[in-house]
């Protein structure tokens, strides 16, 4: 990774002095999963996907909630899959679902290099369609969003579904560029934020969460306790 260029998101750190601090701490992490990192680069897609800060939140949070079962909604190229599989309990295992098949063939092949097949098994199509078949395994420890806007709240009302209760779930995007709260722009942008505000009203709800919170980190991420 380039050392003047600290694979942090800008939201993350006040100042890039703050930011070239803490990748300098986790200096150990820059080769991780480079090969995917390149491939995303490659593609245009890198600021689509977590930085490594945020992989190491996400491989943190995996790791408090105790996690063995696990499911991820938007695989990309298999970048947060990576994390998320590094903090599960041994024997355990993610289901990373996405629909695009460039990406499915990006993260199987990312993964297959890593040697994580073993961990993460990447499902293809429409991810409602695969929330389904996975509801039958259901009670999972947990769930990270990092997909479709205007699915948010339906993946989270999975989710709130099919979590054990304690289990956790995370999802990307939460500021939605800062628009979450705004009306007015481009008709989409509208409805994005409408799609994320119903997310957050599910969220917040306490009789599907028993506490919720939003970590100000990157584009934002939400987090809810089952």
């Amino acid at each position: 990774m380039n050392k003047e260029q600290p694979d942090i998101s800008p939201g993350l750190c006040r100042t890039p002095e703050i930011a070239a601090y803490f990748s300098g701490l986790t200096e150990a992490d820059e080769g991780y999963a480079v090969h995917v990192i390149s491939a995303m680069v490659k593609a245009g897609l890198r600021d689509s996907s977590v930085t490594a800060m945020e992989g190491r939140l996400l491989e943190s949070l995996v790791r408090l909630s105790g996690a063995r079962k696990a499911v991820e909604i938007g695989s990309l190229y298999g970048y947060s899959a990576h994390w998320i599989s590094r903090g599960l309990a041994d024997g355990g295992r993610l289901y990373s679902l996405e629909k695009e098949p460039a990406s499915v063939n990006a993260a199987k092949e990312g993964l297959e290099t890593s040697g994580l097949t073993r961990k993460v098994t990447v499902m293809e199509g429409p991810a409602l369609e695969s929330l389904k078949t996975l509801g039958k395994l259901a009670p999972f420890d947990f769930c990270f969003i990092d997909a479709d806007m205007e699915n948010y709240p339906a993946y989270l009302r999975w989710a709130a579904a099919n979590l054990r209760p304690g289990g956790l779930v995370v999802a990307g995007g939460a500021f939605l560029k800062g628009k979450v709260c705004c009306e007015g722009g481009e008709a989409s942008s509208n409805a994005a934020a409408r799609f994320m505000r119903e997310f957050f009203h599910v969220l917040f709800d306490a009789d599907r969460f028993v506490s919720s919170a939003v970590i100000p980190a990157g584009a934002g991420l939400a987090v809810g306790i089952k």
